[in-house]
C-alpha cells in the first residue's frame, strides 16, 4: 500500500525504521494518550516491528503504516487502519513526533487513510478513538467531520471516546 499527497507518503512500516519507532513509542505524548509499549531499546522495537509486519501481511491492506514527509524525506509519524473484532467498521489512528505536530500532517494523513478505506474496503463509515482527555485529537477529528458517538471499552480496561465519520 502506498498513499501520497503533496506533502506526505504513507507506506508500510519497515523493520529498518526501528530507531524512528523507538522514538515515537517512547514519546511522552504517545505514552500518555496511546499506551506504553514497554519497548526500552531499539532492538526491542525492531522485534516488535517484525511481529507487527508479519501480522500486517495477513490483514489484506490493513495495519500500521509509516508517514513520511516528502520535504524532509524521513518518517514523521505513523497511521493505522484496523478492523477490530468487536466493531462493524475500520478505525483509523495516527501519531506524530513532536517536531511534526501542528502543521496539518495528522489531518492530511487521516484524510488519505479515510479515502483509502472508503475505496479499497467499500466502507460506509470509519471510526477513530481517543482517551477522554485528549482534546487536541478530539478537535482534529471534529474538524475532519467526525462526530462523537459515545464512550466504549475498545482496549483493555478503559473507556475511550468513539468518533464516527460517515461517507
Amino acid at each position: 500500500m502506498l498513499l501520497e499527497s503533496d506533502r506526505l507518503i504513507i507506506r508500510e512500516a519497515a523493520v529498518e525504521e526501528a530507531p524512528f519507532y523507538f522514538k515515537l513509542f517512547n514519546d511522552p505524548d504517545w505514552i500518555t494518550y496511546i499506551n506504553d509499549k514497554g519497548l526500552r531499546s531499539v532492538e526491542e522495537t525492531r522485534a516488535y516491528l517484525e511481529d507487527i509486519l508479519l501480522k500486517n501481511a495477513l490483514l489484506n491492506g490493513l495495519g500500521f503504516f509509516t508517514i513520511i514527509s516528502k520535504d524532509a524525506d524521513e518518517p514523521i509519524g505513523m497511521s493505522s487502519a484496523l478492523q477490530r473484532e468487536n466493531l462493524d467498521f475500520i478505525d483509523v489512528g495516527y501519531a506524530l513526533l513532536p517536531k511534526s505536530r501542528g502543521k496539518g500532517f495528522a489531518s492530511e494523513a487521516t484524510l488519505l487513510m479515510m479515502d483509502y478505506i472508503k475505496e479499497k474496503f467499500q466502507q460506509k463509515k470509519v471510526y477513530a478513538f481517543t482517551i477522554p482527555n485528549n482534546e487536541k485529537s478530539q478537535r482534529l477529528l471534529e474538524n475532519l467531520g467526525f462526530v462523537f458517538v459515545g464512550m466504549k471499552s475498545i482496549f483493555e480496561g478503559k473507556e475511550d471516546c468513539v468518533y464516527e465519520f460517515t461517507f
